[in-house]
Order: C-alpha cells, then structure tokens, then sequence
C-alpha cells in the first residue's frame, strides 16, 4: 500500500485561485479549506490507485505460483548436484537446507530474506527450485534402478522469451537452465550434467507484432567483460566448458553466432571449445537422423568429459570434468533434442558400467524404458518451455517417437501461433510477474502515482478500430454488390486500401501495441 504525499503544485495551484479581495484572515481560512480539499481529492485518488494496484500485484504473485514446475524437499538438497554434494565438507553438511542452497535456484529467496537472519526457524523455510523434477523405477535385463532427471532453472536474470535475452553485466545468463540426469542402483549412484543459456553477449529481441522480430546486437557493451564474467563462473562450477550453439548459420541469427564464435576465439581459454551446428539446415526435409552426425562429432570429448560415479561404500570412481553447454535461440526446442541424445549416449555408458547392461546391449533396444526415457525428456521440453515461452515445446513428437511427424508438425504450428499471441499480448504481466516474485521490484510506500498505469498514445485506440470497421466495410462492401460492378470495385478498393493501410501503420509502430514490462526499467533488462 501507498501512502498519500502532498505535492508543491497543489500549494501553487491554490493561490491562483484564492480571490485576492477577501480579508487577510479569510483568505488564509480560503486557502486552508481549498488546500484540505485538494488533499482529500488526491488522497481519494491515491487510495483507488493502491486499491487497483494491489489487486494487479496480488494475481501477478498467483500468476507465477499457478505456473506448474515449483519443487522443494524437506530431506534432500535440490539445488547442487550429486558431484557437487560429493566434495562438500562435513560444516557444510551440518548446515540448513536454505543455508547451503545455491543461489542460483533458490527462487524464493527474496521471500525468505527475513528468515534467513534468523538461524533458529532456518529449519522452516525451504529453498524452491523452479524447473522439472520427474523419477522412475526401470528395469532392464530384470535389473532394477532408479532414473531421475532434474533441472533447475536459475533465478538470476529470469523472464520471458523476448523480454529476457543474452547476459547482464554480472555475467548472469537468460533462460540458464542446469539438468542432471541420475541412475541410482544397489547403493551406486552416477549422475550427468548438461547446462543451457542465452548466447552469452549483449543482444536483444523485442516483440513487435511481427512474428519473428529481429534480434540486435548492443554496439555499445562491453561484450568481452559480460562474456568472460559468466564463462569465469561456469569454469568454477562445471570444469571444461564445451558449447554447442545450435542457431542458423544465414538469416537473421548469423550475426549472433559470429559474434559468439568470435567471442570464445578472442578469450582464448582452453578450457573452452566451440561446436557450431545449424540444426535446422542439417535437418531440413525431416532429415532427423542427421543429427547423429553432431552426436559422433562431439563423442571423443564426452568420453573426455565423463561422468560422475560414486560407488556403494562411498568412494567417488569417476567424476564429471566439463559440461556441454547448449544454446539455440530460445534455449528450448533445439537445445532438448540435442541434450535428450547427449544424455542419452552418457546413460548407456553408466549402464554398461553398472551391470545393468550387457555388453554389446543398446539402450534403444529396451523398448519399455526408452518409451519412459524419451517421454520423460519431452515433458522436461514442455516445462521448461512453459515457463519460458509460455507454451509447450516445439519438436516433441521426435523426443518422444525418435522420428519427426506430420502430426508433430501441425503441433508445433499451433504452438507457435500461442506463442506469438503471448509474446506479444501478454509476456509484459508475465515479465512483471516474475520480478515482482523474485524481488527485481519492490513496491514503495511512498510512490506518487501507479507504476502501472502508462499513458497511451491516441493512436493504440484509434489505429486498431480504424483498421477493424475499414475491413467490415470491405466485407460489407462485397457481400451487398452497388448498381454496377465498378462501384462495388471502388468501394471495395477504398475501403481494402483503408485496412492495409492501417494494418501496415500499426505494424510499423508494433512496439507501441505489444505488452510491456512496467515495473522494471527496459534498460535493465537489455
């Protein structure tokens, strides 16, 4: 709620109006009551706006609790990795679950911020992790183990698809998601650990009504500085960094991958290696069996890479030293599929080392797991894409069948008819949603006016209803035909003209008619 604050121009707007005849004495009485009155107008105006405000903030915060994919544990911490959890010490152990979290994917940390400063009721507040979280009981060869894939979506530089591209200046990267694929049997446990981000430079892509807008790149960033922030931190936390950057190679999203090419060549770490694939020219013409051709190229530096195993006593046989590091533009669709392979050629491995798997055995011959295993990866697409896009994800019906359909693509045309219905109509409550959740906004007490209240241009209401009656016209205009067909021609013409030509003013100022954010400056985000 806000409080009402009394602002100068009332002050000098009563002295304009004070009649300069009247006594000393009742001017001042005039003055006083006009300034009471004033007052009670802009109080009365103020709590109305906190009134409608609240609500709008109160079903933000439901918006993003009504969203499926929160998870917390009272036993079992969530946020780290078994690799992770496995080179702790035993202070860390000992500590609370909130007190150990990390940071990344603890998305209720800002409303645990009081709690966390009092040690004693750390034991009632758990970390949330926002993601997808699925397990299963398998059996192969009548070998019985658990399969789990967890991933964890970070809270830092959080949104939605267009609001929230690149990095920001702490190296934080948009759409960071961490999964962790894990195998529990008699006592051993083995995990694998992929990561996927926003190409980590300063780009944008703001909606616009058109349904691809073009990405652009900031000229002015600093880009080295963002870049080497946020693979810095990804080389302390994962080891070797290997990207696979999945964009086109020609259109609109070349620039994007020469400019990370160029930015990985410039580092020049070793620690980090560059593989290019243009998905969608590699797989054109539903030729999905050419992805195999990626999975064999990268195959040597995944068995460098590994995996972590620790046995039954404890001991840790092997341990992960790097991470691939997927991207296409959205993080969702590509970047699963090739993440579901990856994951995939490490599970048959572990298998294999487990005893659960014969040698020579293939994973894809165990129909009854790979039915779960594929469908389990899908549903880890859909979530994640959901909480991103605001939409299931598109290429699914590969992930779960291994083969591109008909059917799958018509799925994926109405998928991306939601998207762009969302992305440019509602992705601006989402956005706010988010950073009012997550503490990027914190509401003032103080405010003078309604952070969400933004004053609209005539043309948002004219420009839409001009466009609107100038199609009926036309439409009218066709089905009630004039004396000669020459007047229905010109009256249709006039009035198609009309409509075309408010169709294309409107989608030259698309900016103007989409859904913004308005909590959190546009600056912050870019």
């Amino acid at each position: 709620m806000w409080k009402p604050v009394m602002m100068e121009q009332t002050t000098y707007l009563s002295l304009t109006v004070c009649p300069r005849k009247l006594p000393c004495q009742s001017r001042k009485m005039f003055l006083l009551q006009l300034l009471q009155d004033q007052y009670s107008v802009y109080w009365v105006q103020s709590v109305w706006w906190q009134l409608q405000d609240n609500k709008t903030f109160l079903a933000m915060i439901n918006h993003v609790l009504n969203v499926d994919g929160f998870y917390f544990s009272t036993t079992y911490d969530l946020t780290h990795t078994l690799q992770r959890l496995s080179n702790t010490s035993p202070e860390f152990q000992e500590m609370s679950l909130l007190e150990r979290a990390d940071q990344r994917f603890v998305w209720n940390g800002h409303l645990l911020r009081e709690l966390s400063a009092q040690p004693e009721v750390h034991r009632f507040a758990l970390p949330v992790l926002h993601g997808f979280i699925t397990m299963h009981s398998c059996s192969i060869n009548g070998k019985y183990f658990d399969w789990i894939l967890i991933s964890r979506r970070s809270c830092f530089r959080a949104g939605v698809r267009y609001y929230v591209r690149g990095i920001d200046s702490e190296g934080h990267a948009a759409n960071f998601v961490e999964t962790e694929q894990i195998v529990h049997y008699n006592g051993s446990r083995a995990s694998f650990v992929q990561t996927r981000g926003s190409i980590p430079v300063f780009w944008s892509q703001r909606p616009n009504l058109k349904y691809k807008p073009r990405p652009l790149i900031n000229k002015v960033a600093n880009h080295m500085d963002g870049f080497q922030r946020h693979f810095d931190s990804q080389v302390i936390i994962y080891g070797k960094q290997v990207i696979i950057n999945l964009v086109n190679q020609k259109g609109s999203e070349k620039p994007l991958e020469q400019a990370f090419a160029t930015m990985v060549s410039s580092l020049g770490s070793g620690m980090i290696r560059y593989v290019a694939f243009d998905f969608h020219k590699e797989c054109k013409n539903m030729r999905w069996d050419r992805l195999s051709i990626l999975v064999d190229q990268v195959a040597e530096i995944q068995d460098e890479l590994s995996y972590f195993l620790v046995d039954a006593a404890g001991m840790v046989v092997t341990s992960q030293e790097g991470v691939f590091r997927s991207n296409c533009m959205d993080c969702l669709d590509r970047t699963n599929v090739i993440q579901s392979l990856l994951a995939r050629r490490s599970l048959q491995a572990q298998l294999q080392r487990l005893g659960v798997l014969h040698v020579g055995q293939k994973l894809e011959e165990q129909n009854e797991f790979e039915k779960i295993y594929k469908n389990a990866w899908a549903d880890n697409a859909n979530a994640c894409a959901k909480q991103y896009a605001g939409t299931g994800a598109l290429k699914t019906d590969f992930t779960r069948t291994g083969k591109r359909t008909q059917l799958g693509l018509l799925m994926d045309g109405w998928n991306s008819l939601i998207r762009y219905y969302k992305n440019n109509f509602s992705d601006g409550f989402r956005q706010d949603s988010i950073d009012l959740f997550l503490g990027n906004y914190s509401v003032d007490e103080l405010e003078s006016h309604s952070p969400l209240s933004v004053p609209r241009d005539l043309k948002f209401l004219a420009l839409p209803i001009i466009m609107v009656v100038a199609f009926s016209m036309c439409i009218i205009c066709l089905l009630m035909a004039g004396d000669t067909w020459t007047e229905t021609l010109a009256y249709v013409l006039f009035w198609g003209v009309a409509s075309i030509g408010t169709f294309f003013i409107i989608l030259y100022n698309g900016k103007d008619f989409v859904d913004a954010p308005r909590l959190v400056q546009k600056e912050k985000m870019d």
